[in-house]
């Protein structure tokens, strides 16, 4: 039907297939991170978590007067 294009596209265009284990050296940030980062990483989503707890707390189970 496409006299032979696709087959000659599929020699000059082999499939790669990629292993994910050659993606082992990207990391998610590309430098160590130092002492103050990993504090905030760390409290700042743990604040953030708190305030919504407490707006859900004081909106659905907190008795109003």
């Amino acid at each position: 039907m496409d006299n032979g294009a696709y087959e000659k596209y599929r020699q000059e265009n082999p499939v790669v297939n990629t292993l994910l284990s050659t993606y082992d050296h990207i990391t998610m940030f590309p430098e160590q991170l130092t002492n103050e980062e990993i504090v905030l990483l760390v409290t700042l989503p743990l604040i953030a978590f708190y305030a919504v707890v407490r707006l859900i707390y004081t909106h659905f189970f907190k008795k109003k007067k």
